[in-house]
C-alpha cells in the first residue's frame, strides 16, 4: 500500500534575484526520502539527550522531523495512507532516538532482566521508541495533517500547539524537548520558573519553525518576503534576549540571598553492588556487598567532621536500596537506626520497602522514612511514580495474560502499589523536607506538590546501579535541575552508585559531583528558605495560556490563509 504513495516533482517559481540555492540542490532537497529525514531526525533527537554533551543540537533536532512530515503532506494518496505513513515515520524517528538516548534501558533489560542483548535493544527501540514516536506524531504530525498548509500563519499555530500538548501529554517517563536542549544554559533555563521546563521548547521549536519558513522560501519557492523572515527572526531573538535577561536577574537574586535556616547535609554514596542479581556479574561494576554494618561504618566516618557552626541540625542521607531490611518489619534493625541517630544527634533519611495485606495477597510499597535526632520516626512517604516494567506492569489489569508472560520471563520484576500523598516531613518548626524516590522526579507534580505542602528541600533517594555505565545519572541530574528551578527549591540527588550532587534553587551545583560507581560523601551546609515560583503556583494557568494562544492564532491564521479549509 505504502509503495504507491508518490511525491510530486516541483516547478519552482523562485525569482531570479533570489538565488539562495541552485536548481539542482532544490530538486534534490525537495525529493529527499522522508525516511532519510526520519533517520537524521532520530540521530539528532538522540544527541539531544543528556550525557552526550550535545544538548544544543535540540535547536535544530526537530527540523528534519518537520521536513519529513512536509514530504508526507505532499504525498498522493488518501488521508488514511498519509496518516499511516506519518505514524510509521514518527515511530522510526523515536526508535533511532531511543536507542541512542536510552541505552540505559537496554542495559537494565539485558543485565538484570536477563534478556538477550538483541531483545533488549528491541525493547528500547521498538517499545520505548513507540512512545517517543507517538509523542512526536501528536506534537508535529497532527497539526500538519489536519491544517491546510499556509505560508506563514500555520507555523505559530503549530508552535503553540506543541507548547500546550507537551504540558499534559501522558508518557511513561515525563521528559520534554525544551528542557533537554537548555539543560546546561544557566541563564536561559531560569525561565522554567515562569513557563516550566516544557515551555523552554518556545526557544528550540521556535527556531526550527523559523528555519522551516526559510525552507519554504529557498526550496519550495513560496512568496515569502525578507521582511517576514526578518520579523520572525527579530521576534525569536527578542524572546531569547528577554529570557536571558530574566535569567540573569533571577540567578543573581537566588545567589545573593544568603538568609535562611541552616541544615548540615551528610549524604553517603556507598556504591553497594547488585552482582547477585546480574546475568553477568562483571557488568554490575561494583563488588561491594550491601551490609548494615558497612553502612553504619560509612556513616560514622562521614559524621566524624561536625558542621562549622555548632548547633546546626544534621541530616544523614542513605540512598535507595542501601538499607538492607524492611524498616517497619524488622524491629532489631529499626532500633539500631534509632540508636545511631540518638548517639550522633543526627536525623536519618532512608529508603526501604513495606507491605500490607495477607499472605498471598500482599500489597508492597516503596517508602522513604525520616528518623529524628531523638530516634523517633517523624514520618513516611509512599513512592508515587512506579518504574514501568521494573516496579509495575502498565495496563496489567487490561492484559492479564501478557502481564503473566512478562512475570515469567523477566527477572527482578517487581509490582508495587503507588502512593497518593505528597508528604513533607517536619524536621523542626523551621525545617521541612521531602524525599521522593528515584523516578518519582520524572512526574513534575511530585516535587511541585511536595513544595506546595511546605517542603524546603527535596532529597531524591536513588539507586541507578541497574543501568550500568550509562547516561542514566545524567538524565536524572538534568530532570532534577528542572525541578529545582521550576519550584525554586534545592534538590539533593542522593544515589547509591553516583553521580550524587546537591543542586541549588537556581539549578546550579552546590557540592562536588561524586563519581559513577565510586564510594563517596557529600558533606555541606545549606540555608533553607521558602522561595516563590510562578510556575509552581500557577502551572495550570500557564497551560491554559498556551491553549488560548493556539486558538487565537488558529483563528487569525484561518482568516489570513484559510488554514481550516475543508473543516
Amino acid at each position: 500500500m505504502l509503495e504507491r504513495i508518490a511525491i510530486t516533482v516541483p516547478i519552482f517559481p523562485l525569482k531570479r534575484n533570489n538565488p539562495l540555492l541552485s536548481e539542482r540542490m532544490k530538486i534534490w532537497l525537495w525529493n529527499t526520502s522522508p525516511w532519510l529525514w526520519a533517520a537524521l531526525g532520530g540521530i539528532l533527537i538522540g544527541l539531544n539527550a543528556p550525557g552526550w554533551h550535545t544538548q544544543l543540537v535540540g535547536l535544530v533536532a526537530h527540523l528534519p522531523v518537520m521536513l519529513m512530515l512536509e514530504q508526507v503532506r505532499k504525498c498522493h494518496g488518501s488521508f488514511g495512507k498519509r496518516l499511516l505513513l506519518a505514524i510509521l515515520l514518527c515511530w522510526g524517528v523515536g526508535g533511532v532516538g531511543a536507542m541512542m538516548s536510552a541505552h540505559w534501558i537496554t542495559n537494565s533489560a539485558h543485565v538484570f532482566g536477563h534478556l538477550p542483548w538483541v531483545v533488549s535493544m528491541g525493547i528500547t527501540g521498538m517499545g520505548y521508541g513507540l512512545e517517543v514516536g507517538l509523542l512526536l506524531f501528536v506534537l508535529h504530525a497532527m497539526p500538519i495533517l489536519l491544517l491546510r498548509s499556509g505560508r506563514v500563519w500555520d507555523l505559530p499555530v503549530r508552535l503553540c500547539w506543541f507548547l500546550w500538548v507537551d504540558t499534559w501529554y501522558p508518557r511513561l517517563i515525563h521528559w520534554n524537548f525544551g528542557g533537554l536542549t537548555f539543560t546546561q544554559v544557566p541563564l536561559l533555563e531560569q525561565v522554567a520558573d515562569l513557563i516550566g521546563a516544557s515551555g523552554m521548547a518556545l526557544f528550540s521549536i521556535g527556531l526550527s519553525l523559523w528555519l522551516l519558513l526559510l525552507w519554504r522560501r529557498a526550496v519550495e519557492g513560496q512568496d515569502i518576503s525578507r521582511r517576514v523572515l526578518g520579523v520572525g527572526l527579530a521576534c525569536y531573538f527578542g524572546l531569547l534576549g528577554s529570557g536571558i535577561g530574566y535569567g540573569a536577574w533571577q540567578q543573581s537574586d537566588v545567589v545573593g540571598h544568603s538568609s535562611g535556616t541552616p541544615l548540615h547535609i551528610v549524604s553517603v554514596q556507598p556504591n553497594f553492588s547488585l552482582r547477585k542479581l546480574a546475568s553477568n556479574p562483571d557488568l554490575a561494576y561494583s563488588e561491594r556487598i550491601r551490609n548494615f554494618k558497612t553502612l553504619l561504618a560509612d556513616s560514622y566516618h562521614a559524621l566524624s567532621q561536625p558542621p562549622e557552626s555548632s548547633g546546626v541540625p544534621r541530616l544523614l542521607v542513605w540512598p535507595e536500596s542501601v538499607f538492607p531490611a524492611a524498616f517497619f518489619k524488622n524491629p532489631e534493625t529499626r532500633q539500631a537506626v534509632s540508636r545511631f541517630a540518638r548517639e550522633h544527634q543526627t536525623a536519618i533519611l532512608l529508603a526501604s520497602v513495606d507491605w500490607s495485606g495477607t499472605p498471598g495477597n500482599y500489597r508492597f510499597q516503596g517508602i522513604s522514612v525520616l528518623v529524628g535526632p531523638d530516634g523517633q520516626v517523624r514520618g513516611r512517604y509512599n513512592k508515587i511514580f512506579l518504574i514501568p516494567f521494573g516496579e509495575t506492569i502498565p495496563l496489567s489489569d487490561w492484559f492479564p495474560g501478557l502481564a503473566q508472560l512478562l512475570r515469567e520471563n523477566i527477572h527482578n520484576l517487581s509490582e508495587f502499589e503507588a502512593g497518593r500523598e505528597f508528604t513533607a516531613f517536619s524536621l523542626s518548626e523551621q525545617l521541612r523536607l521531602s524525599a521522593p524516590i528515584c523516578f518519582d522526579i520524572f512526574a513534575p507534580d511530585t516535587i511541585r506538590n511536595m513544595t506546595r505542602n511546605g517542603s524546603q528541600l527535596a532529597v531524591n533517594l536513588s539507586n541507578l546501579a541497574w543501568f550500568g555505565q550509562s547516561t542514566a545519572s545524567d538524565n536524572m541530574e538534568a530532570v532534577l535541575r528542572w525541578r529545582a528551578i521550576e519550584n525554586r527549591t534545592p534538590v539533593l540527588f542522593a544515589s547509591n552508585n553516583g553521580r550524587s550532587v546537591l543542586i541549588g534553587a537556581d539549578g546550579q551545583s552546590l557540592s562536588p559531583r561524586l563519581g559513577l560507581f565510586e564510594e563517596g560523601v557529600i558533606s555541606t551546609t545549606i540555608k533553607l528558605t521558602p522561595r516563590f515560583s510562578f510556575y509552581r503556583e500557577y502551572q495550570e494557568w500557564v497551560n491554559i495560556t498556551w491553549l488560548v494562544l493556539f486558538l487565537g492564532l488558529l483563528w487569525i491564521g484561518h482568516r489570513q490563509e484559510n488554514l481550516l479549509n475543508g473543516w
